[in-house]
């Protein structure tokens, strides 16, 4: 019998009329009937690393990381009949994958594979050896693959992110990912979750922005938890870091439940049934962003803020903010996993007269916070000088600017800086007042309203960018592009990166001067730089050895600490045979693959090995 429970609206019974709790919809799992029952998909443990709804580098974890003890080639199994809708190869994201389809529509995902079963694995080595390409995203439904339930399909790996494990998903008709453990699968877990600590973000009092945070940790152990006593002036939301273990593994997981409670009055529910994918990066509304960004920490929110839109959310009519008359809280905070396990951590919040009243009902809590340091005057642009001997726009022809060219002579000048107030739900462009950098943010891109500073600062062959508030989440990428000065459009070395100033880390964007211009793809608000990458990518001596599969390989060791290596652009030839170029990020292989390869017993390798740059490095080797 399948955990229908779980399934269900939850009914939250108020005591106190002041206080009115909405009710969630359904969760959609009507397809799945209560006689279907899935296999466990691997015979490699039964013991995860992660669950569903954890935090990840840019988005929520969409299924379970089942332990794979650090090897890889653990068989793979179709948790129920079905056909194969699609596969991908890729040295990142979910790595080597297989989709199934199945009879009720929906579907099971595999990731992570070291390879596929040898008929499925022959099929897509067949489309990748047409030119040699290693990346392959198709849709293969109409070719037949057929498992039954327990067939193997593949092989444990660690191709994509993070060592070997297995990405196990289950996901809904309408491709929306659902907690694997609402179902028949399960593992052993009778410990609580453990309460770490809380976070306590301070809002603005007339505008809800936020304006800072702290944290405070808890004590206790076992079920109980505290977090002491916290005196506020004015609206805090309240975030707590907890996560679930399980019996016989180290790992820490993500809770199924939380509530927030102030005597019977439930202020906040939220429930990790299953999210729609394309909501998936809302994890930055749900977690913490500010916090996340600087801690690495996901601390989960007790309230709910503009534009998140996952379905996981039951609030009372302030939304969860603690906005509360002068006095004396008792607040409790249940924490849940899917198997029922539970633990309850107290505060006590004490609101000091601030001399205004609590709002009877809160609809809006906004995303972004204001600037730290507004301009006084909107589009101030410090030090412009023209230069007329200085042509602006010397190789970039008319469309690739989406406005009038007002101004047409620039030179190298200060530090610059200037703001606009964005709004969602039109198309924006955010630009410099003399046009060299723009910004377009899509209808969709913003998650609120948000006033936004840029600082430009030029020094030498650098360039950076400075945005105030920084490091914010977008729901939609959002494109940048910067016209290079004159003296800068002939370096074709020029590439753009985004500035962790936290970690002290640039993140290249795979964007470089094209012809004096430079664009590049955002997927969040983040400051930016240009420099100069001239530094050939490190190759080192190849060897030869055999995949898990049994075929020769030849394995080159590679690596470029700036703009990243260019696998598929990079060569390797064997005896003067070409293969497809395959890259593991991880342990900075490109690994060439042929299955037709034999090794000789004397082989000579041609390898060109490029970075994000362009530079090269060419090398031969006997071996």
């Amino acid at each position: 019998m399948l955990k229908r429970s779980f399934f269900l609206s939850l009914i939250i019974t108020v005591t106190t009329a002041s206080v009115t709790v909405q009710k969630a919809s359904a969760q959609p799992l009507s397809f799945l009937a209560d006689s279907v029952s899935y296999l466990w998909p691997t015979d490699a443990s039964n013991q995860l690393s992660s669950t569903f709804a954890e935090t990840r580098s840019a988005h929520l974890h969409a299924g379970l990381d089942i332990r794979t003890w650090g090897q890889e080639g653990y068989r793979v199994f179709a948790t129920r009949y079905g056909v194969i809708y699609r596969i991908g190869m890729s040295p990142f994201g979910y790595g080597n994958v297989i989709y199934m389809k199945h009879g009720d529509g929906s579907y099971s995902v595999y990731a992570h594979l070291n390879r596929f079963e040898p008929k499925l694995q022959a099929f897509a080595d067949s489309l990748r050896l047409i030119d040699y390409t290693a990346d392959l995203d198709k849709i293969i439904f109409e070719e037949g693959f057929t498992y039954k339930k327990g067939d193997v399909i593949g092989y444990t790996g660690s191709t994509g992110v993070g060592p070997p494990h297995l990405h196990f998903e289950l996901r809904t008709p309408e491709f929306k990912p659902f907690n694997p453990l609402l179902t028949n699968l399960t593992v052993h877990d009778n410990i609580p979750p453990v309460f770490r600590q809380l976070g306590i973000e301070y809002l603005d009092d007339e505008t809800l922005r936020l304006k800072d945070y702290r944290i405070v940790n808890g004590t206790g152990s076992g079920s109980r938890y505290n977090f002491g006593e916290i005196t506020v002036n004015g609206p805090v939301g309240l975030s707590v870091n907890v996560h679930d273990r399980a019996n016989n593994t180290p790992n820490v997981y993500a809770v199924h439940t939380l509530t927030m409670m102030h005597h019977a009055d439930t202020l906040f529910h939220s429930q990790a049934d299953y999210f729609p994918f394309m909501y998936a990066n809302h994890m930055f509304l749900d977690r913490s962003y500010p916090i996340l960004v600087q801690t690495r920490r996901g601390f989960q929110r007790l309230y709910k803020v503009k534009g998140n839109r996952l379905p996981m959310y039951q609030t009372n009519s302030s939304l969860g903010l603690i906005d509360f008359d002068t006095g004396t809280y008792p607040i409790r905070i249940i924490a849940a996993d899917a198997n029922g396990n539970r633990s309850i951590a107290n505060l006590t919040i004490h609101v000091n007269p601030s001399g205004k009243s609590p709002r009877d009902e809160i609809t809006y809590i906004p995303t972004y916070p204001k600037p730290s340091n507004p301009i006084s005057q909107a589009n101030k642009w410090n030090n412009l000088k023209l230069d007329e001997n200085r042509m602006l726009l010397v190789s970039a022809s008319d469309d690739v600017i989406p406005f009038s060219r007002d101004v047409r002579y620039y030179k190298n000048e200060s530090i610059n800086s200037f703001e606009k107030f964005l709004v969602p739900g039109k198309r924006t462009i955010f630009k410099s007042p003399d046009n060299m950098m723009w910004i377009e943010f899509p209808e969709n891109a913003l998650h609120d309203t948000l006033q936004l500073r840029m600082d430009i600062v030029k020094t030498g062959t650098t360039i950076q960018f400075n945005f105030d508030p920084d490091r914010l989440p977008l729901a939609e990428r959002i494109q940048f592009n910067y016209l290079l000065p004159d003296y800068l459009n002939e370096n074709e070395r020029l590439g753009l990166f985004s500035v962790d100033r936290y970690r002290d880390r640039h993140f290249f964007l795979n964007a470089m001067n094209n012809h004096g211009v430079i664009r590049g793809s955002l997927r969040e608000i983040s400051s930016l730089i240009i420099k100069s990458d001239n530094t050939p990518p490190w190759v080192g001596r190849p060897r030869l050895e055999r995949n898990l599969a049994g075929n020769h390989v030849v394995i080159l060791p590679v690596r470029d600490g700036d703009t990243g290596i260019n696998y598929r652009n990079s060569l390797i030839k064997v005896n003067g045979m070409r293969g497809i170029i395959e890259y593991d990020p991880e342990k900075n292989f490109l690994i060439f693959y042929n299955p037709e390869f034999r090794p000789a017993p004397s082989n000579q390798i041609e390898a060109e090995v490029l970075d994000g740059a362009g530079n090269r490095t060419v090398r031969s080797f006997t071996i």
